[in-house]
This record gives structure tokens, sequence and C-alpha cells, in this order.
């Protein structure tokens, strides 16, 4: 399953220290979006890759980026109408999830992983492509490559316990870094 957060990470480029509740302050302040940049270099290099069926969601949150990398083994199971939304993420988890998808593989930040787990809770392994502005959740690749690389080598034999993290924004915005632990989930 592939979600992408489209506005991930549009709050750091302008000083914002975070997206959630301010992505129209952030494209006031001139943001432009980077998240489906790095979820097509994690697409690019799994378009060759055989055996990989992809579920994914319309438009900006999945189906454009799969069409752009050449994948051609997906379906879209998830309809978006509009911007994306918190309750897009979440219901297109829970779509998945009602599929049963192997991974659910997610470009975005620390809210995004927040909004999947929510969801999924321990029911299936969860991988992220860094693109949000927090980035403190241990469910997330080192790069958009690294996150191919896992996805290509993933054997559910060999997963572990990952902190998903939720970081206080308020705090944040305001110089102190404020985290708590929302759950645990398997990578």
């Amino acid at each position: 399953g592939l979600i992408i957060n489209p506005v991930a990470g549009m709050g750091g480029s302008v000083g914002l220290k975070g997206t959630d509740g301010n992505v129209d302050e952030a494209r006031r302040r001139g943001a432009i979006p980077h998240a489906m940049d790095r979820a097509r270099i994690t697409l690019a290099l799994l378009s060759r890759e055989n055996g990989l069926h992809f579920i994914t969601c319309s438009g900006a949150m999945g189906g454009d980026i799969l069409q752009d990398a050449g994948t051609k083994d997906y379906e879209i199971l998830y309809f978006v109408s509009g911007e994306s939304s918190a309750s897009d993420t979440k219901a297109a988890a829970r779509r998945f999830r009602e599929a049963g998808v192997d991974l659910i593989l997610f470009c975005g930040g620390d809210g995004t992983a927040r909004d999947i787990f929510e969801v999924t809770r321990r029911d299936g392994p969860l991988l992220g492509i860094p693109a949000g502005v927090k980035m403190y959740s241990a469910v997330f690749a080192i790069d958009p490559a690294v996150a191919a690389e896992l996805v290509r080598e993933s054997d559910t034999r060999n997963l572990r316990d990952s902190e998903i993290l939720d970081v206080d924004e308020d705090a944040y915005r305001a110089g102190e870094l404020k985290t708590r632990i929302f759950g645990i989930a398997r990578t």
C-alpha cells in the first residue's frame, strides 16, 4: 500500500517547523511541496522490480507518482476528492489493511506516521519515505533510496518494533522540543 502526504515538509522550508494545521500559511510564505519528489525517487528504483503490486490512492496521494515512475502493476483503492487531509490518510490506511496489504509504504513525516498508526496499530508493517519536517519516529528509512532497498529486501520474518513519536508543534515553534511516544509500530 502506498500513501503520500503531498504537503509533508512544506512548513520546514518557510520556518514553520511543521505543516500540521499550517498548509495555507506555508503556501502563503512560498513553500513548495517536495514529498512527491522524495516518493518519486523510491518508486523509480522500484519500478523495475518484478512481483510488486501497489495499492494506492488517487492523485497526489499515490496514483500520479506511480504512473510517472512507470509502475505498471498498481490499483487505486482509495479516491481523494480535492486536497487531501489527515482523514484521507487514515481512511486509505484502513482500506489498505482491509485489502490485506503486506506493507504500508508512506511518504511524509511524523504526523503522517501517527495518522497511519492510529488506524493500523500493529496490524502490519509500516515503512516511511522521509519527507517531513519532524522526523523523530523510527519507522523511516534513512533516505528514499534506502526505502526502495528495504522494500526490495522486505521479509516479514525480520520485523522490528519502532517508535512512532508525536512532536508538540506549538512548543517546537516556540523553541522547545517536546515529544511523546504515540505507539510502537512494526517495521
